[in-house]
């Protein structure tokens, strides 16, 4: 099994370094990963489900594991669709062809039909799309560029170690509503009162009169979501991003900011249409995991675990197994 034998980079280094050694260490603890046979994509005609991966240069190979860990389970029923942000080369883009056979390629940002209907009427989401904010790509183009009725969004820093069963049962599910992945921690100790009330007195209202609040967690994470798009609805996220750019400073900053600051946009906004969808979200469970502990159905690492030499040693145990 291939080891990252080199040592996470210390916090006294400048950051420019300091980054520049753990991403050589993912890259060399991942590289079993070239030798690894192809996971075709399948036909979006005939799938169960589509898979959304936002990827860039820095991860191209961390989202081939990510896709190939579930795919191999997948049996065709996964279609696959990859939007680029921007810093992908053409070499990137033939190195993940080569792996994974039948991806459905996105630009970000796109200018067509679809994405123009889908925005209209929607400024703040529009502008945001627009704007430099790549992972609003995350949040736009699942929802309206799917080609199957049921969406996997995945992060790129993922991996499946097992098969996700409650997933699979969910892609046939003809009325089933979205899986969300969250952190699992005693939320009446870390969430600031403050979010709570945000969440009970503004959030929660923005769809109106009709409609029950069902995601049961604050620590609400986009890394893991699956979901039909038929069932979401947008101009929930717009009526929250216009909240949010009004918002009072003091929710964006601090603690408060992991919901509320711009960086969290399109997560937050998962977590309202998720909250307010036209049926009951649900959480996935214990077996999806945020961190680098094995045992694990589903790891969500963050670049926070993704560096440390345990979880290294796990992903590159996952390519071993590929």
């Amino acid at each position: 099994m291939a080891k990252a034998f080199i040592q996470q980079a210390p916090s006294w280094l400048p950051y420019r370094i300091r980054t520049r050694v753990d991403q050589y260490r993912i890259v060399r603890a991942l590289r079993g990963l070239h030798d690894t046979r192809p996971y075709p994509a399948a036909d979006p005609t005939r799938a169960d489900a589509e898979v959304h991966i936002l990827i860039g240069r820095r991860d191209v190979m961390i989202g081939v594991l990510a896709l190939k860990s579930i795919l191999r389970f997948a049996e065709d029923r996964l279609a696959v669709t990859l939007t680029d942000d921007g810093s992908l080369q053409r070499s990137d883009r033939a190195w993940i062809a080569r792996h994974i056979p039948n991806t459905r390629w996105l630009d970000w940002p796109l200018n067509n039909e679809q994405i123009e209907r889908g925005l209209a009427g929607r400024p703040t989401l529009a502008a945001l799309y627009h704007s430099d904010f790549q992972m609003c790509a995350k949040l736009v183009h699942p929802v309206l560029l799917s080609r199957c009725e049921h969406v996997i969004q995945m992060d790129t820093d993922t991996a499946f170690f097992r098969r996700p069963q409650r997933v699979f049962d969910w892609m046939q599910a003809a009325s089933a509503g979205p899986l969300y992945l969250h952190d699992h921690q005693d939320e009446a100790d870390t969430v600031p009162q403050k979010v709570h009330a945000v969440f009970t007195e503004t959030l929660e209202r923005l769809a109106g009169p009709g409609r029950a609040w069902s995601v049961q967690h604050r620590f609400f994470n986009a890394g893991l979501l699956a979901y039909r798009p038929q069932v979401l609805d947008l101009d929930v996220a717009e009526r929250y991003l216009a909240w949010q750019a009004d918002a009072p400073d003091e929710l964006k900053t601090g603690r408060p900011e992991i919901w509320f600051g711009p960086w969290t946009a399109e997560q937050t906004s998962y977590h309202v249409m998720f909250g307010l969808g036209r049926e009951p979200a649900e959480p996935l469970g214990s077996a999806y995991h945020i961190g680098g502990a094995s045992g694990h159905v589903f790891n969500h690492f963050l670049r926070h675990y993704l560096v440390r030499r345990e979880a290294l040693d796990l992903l590159a145990g996952l390519i071993d197994q590929l």
